[in-house]
């Protein structure tokens, strides 16, 4: 065989053999996420004055966690309101299950007693039945004329990661034990939230729940190792 040939070839290890972290936290109960290349199939190409995806997705994986919180006996409930003539987009969370109209009364509600609302401005607002609200978390989009497909992207990574920690932090002020934090796996394209019932090292331990929750499914594939073969010429 000619040593172009043999440099050609390759020996592939079937796994990458590294010695992998121990998670300590024994409280995890599962993660939501979304993969970055479903979102190109509601791409759109000229800029837009309101937001066209991130508060979908964000609310989506939101009620993921809530139900799965609730399955797993821990009364925390959260969803992402956007209230697109007001530029505003929030968390709502509650200790009880509510409507989306609820929700967006009581954000409604929570904007005006802060004085983030224009008092003058007619708001269509519904009954408010659930006593178990307990906060906002919100971030101001006023100083954002135009949006597009990849800065909605971009947002929507930074809303998992700045606008979920004061919401943590606002279950735990209320003694739910709900622990969230965000994860972000760029190789494999995909974003989302890791659950627990028990505190735990993020910093450490959330992407490595994480990639064992998405290997576990078959949706995580390790890197291989490649080695390449080398004639006797370049060996010698």
């Amino acid at each position: 065989m000619q040593g172009a040939e043999l440099m050609a070839r390759m020996t592939k290890h079937s796994r990458k053999k590294t010695s992998s972290p121990t998670l300590s936290n024994t409280g995890f109960i599962g993660a939501t996420f979304t993969d970055l290349d479903d979102l190109t199939k509601y791409e759109y190409y000229f800029s837009r004055k309101k937001l066209q995806i991130t508060h979908h997705v964000l609310d989506g994986l939101l009620q993921g966690s809530s139900i799965l919180f609730s399955q797993h006996g821990i009364p925390a409930h959260i969803s992402c309101i956007y209230l697109p003539k007001q530029k505003k987009i929030g968390l709502v969370l509650s200790k009880t299950p509510f409507r989306r109209k609820e929700g967006k009364s009581y954000f409604i509600n929570y904007l005006r007693e802060v004085g983030h609302l224009n008092e003058d401005e007619k708001i269509k607002e519904h009954e408010i039945f659930n006593t178990g609200f307990i906060g906002v978390i919100f971030a101001d989009l006023s100083k954002v004329e135009r949006f597009t497909f990849q800065f909605e992207l971009e947002l929507l990574s930074q809303f998992l990661k700045g606008l979920i920690i004061p919401a943590k932090e606002l279950f735990l002020r209320h003694n739910i034990q709900a622990y969230i934090s965000s994860v972000e796996l760029t190789n494999e394209g995909k974003i989302g939230f890791v659950l627990s019932k028990k505190p735990y090292d993020e910093r450490k331990e959330a992407d490595l729940y994480f990639i064992e929750y998405l290997k576990e499914r078959g949706l995580y594939e390790e890197e291989e190792e490649f080695i390449p073969i080398h004639s006797e010429k370049t060996l010698f």
